[in-house]
């Protein structure tokens, strides 16, 4: 179950994972209660890698984010690898939080690229494809269909120019 306590200054959030987040940088696997793993962090150099899997909900997406606020705040890595190849799903919900909740304090701890490998599946395809939309002005972010080329965007990706919203 997530939470969160508010003060004045900021948010924190109480998760789950918490103990797994504490053993960073070993990978973290978020599983539902039954064991099914969903996604996993890897620190990458330069990069965290998250490495989703399975059928995915907007609570799933909300879930993960919050652990890798979690997880960014602890290394510092400027950029992201979302690579959802292998999910199946609509986590369209989850993308008024990530624009306006999730991202402000992900920029705030860091976060300057996005690289999204993009699933074959529909649903997930226009779940990503509005976020895409959505977060733009706020961050260097791209979508792809295959992983290398999002791995070498990634490394290209200029972490010192923000995006234009942001100056």
């Amino acid at each position: 179950m997530l939470t969160s306590d508010t003060s004045p200054q900021e948010t924190y959030f109480i998760t789950d994972f918490d103990e797994q987040v504490a053993c960073w940088p070993e990978p973290v696997a978020l599983a539902y209660p039954g064991g099914e793993v969903f996604v996993t962090f890897f620190q990458r150099p330069g990069a965290i890698e998250a490495k989703w899997q399975g059928y995915i909900t907007a609570g799933d997406v909300v879930t993960a984010s919050k652990v890798y606020l979690l997880l960014l705040e602890k290394c510092g890595c400027p950029k992201v690898y979302n690579d959802k190849t292998e999910i199946s799903g609509d986590w369209q919900q989850a993308n008024d939080w990530l624009e306006f909740e999730w991202t402000p304090r992900a920029v705030k701890a860091g976060l300057r690229c996005m690289a999204h490998v993009y699933s074959d599946n529909m649903f997930s395809r226009l779940s990503a494809r509005d976020l895409y939309m959505r977060l733009i002005p706020n961050l260097h972010i791209a979508n792809f269909n295959d992983r290398e080329t999002g791995w070498e965007w990634l490394k290209s990706c200029d972490v010192t120019q923000q995006p234009a919203s942001l100056l």
